[in-house]
């Protein structure tokens, strides 16, 4: 008697182990598959984020999200006391995924007056796509836009609602040498004898390669091979123009052209072309 009541004890107890190791297996599994879905929806959000230009709830200015890790914010400029309207307000920074959490950070910005803080410089949490049925147009004809929004919750406890623009023809990548800037481009520089004071003319060529050097010509002055590093849209080259001349700009690349931004201001430094020929124009 003792000895069935023992043996069904020993049973029940394998029994109950064996619900619960199921269920510690049930929980594990469930665990994983969330943090795959998790893992899978913020891949989905950052391939759609980069490479397209975006508007930010109500707001009229439009976010560019380059693949580089740039960020590109310009907005209408205000009007001045004598009517006349200003330039438009410009923005350069960067943009990271951690998770389903976007930051936007921005560093600098035009005109001096503008107020860079005032932009989106915070970390988005819980960003997701969410569906959209957008319709605009008149009685003569209607458009959907049925492009996903990107959705999530400000710092403050708002939401954010990101609306897709325009295609950015995005070229660029996260590798420390950007396709973007990969090739050749010419500009017209400008040179100045420091003893006569005599000014000239000469094409300029720089050569980024994708092992990260970059051939500096200055046609019948200048010809050396320098080394460049890119991360965030900027690009550090440690010998622009002259050998020993360190310089960073932030880029943006346009195809046929690319252009150069000053850090310290975000105002434009100069325009490389792709074809010689239209380096004069």
């Amino acid at each position: 008697m003792k000895k069935n009541f023992l043996t069904k004890m020993k049973h029940s107890m394998m029994a109950i182990l064996a619900v619960a190791a199921m269920g510690m297996m049930t929980a594990s599994l469930a665990a994983c598959s969330s943090d795959d879905e998790s893992e899978k929806n913020a891949a989905k959000v950052k391939e759609y984020l980069s490479g397209n230009e975006w508007t930010i709830n109500s707001t009229r200015g439009t976010y560019s999200y380059y693949k580089n890790h740039m960020v590109y914010y310009e907005g209408e400029g205000s009007w001045s006391s004598g009517g006349l309207f200003g330039e438009p307000n410009t923005a350069f920074g960067y943009w990271q995924m951690d998770g389903d959490n976007l930051t936007t950070r921005f560093e600098v910005g035009t005109p001096e007056s503008f107020n860079i803080k005032n932009l989106l410089n915070e970390t988005i949490s819980g960003v997701h796509l969410q569906e959209s049925n957008k319709l605009t147009g008149s009685r003569v004809s209607i458009s959907i836009d049925m492009r996903p929004l990107i959705v999530g919750t400000f710092a403050g406890g708002g939401e954010c609602k990101m609306r897709c623009g325009n295609s950015l023809n995005d070229i660029s990548d996260e590798t420390s040498h950007d396709a973007a800037l990969r090739g050749t481009w010419y500009c017209v520089i400008a040179l100045t004898d420091m003893e006569s004071g005599k000014k000239e003319k000469r094409i300029g060529s720089m050569t980024f390669n994708e092992d990260g050097t970059m051939h500096m010509v200055i046609e019948g002055y200048n010809d050396f091979t320098t080394t460049y590093t890119t991360k965030n849209g900027k690009v550090t080259i440690q010998g622009y123009l002259f050998k020993d001349h360190v310089a960073t700009f932030y880029y943006t690349n346009h195809h046929s052209f690319i252009n150069l931004y000053n850090c310290k201001n975000g105002y434009l430094s100069s325009i490389w072309r792709k074809n010689r020929d239209e380096a004069w124009q």
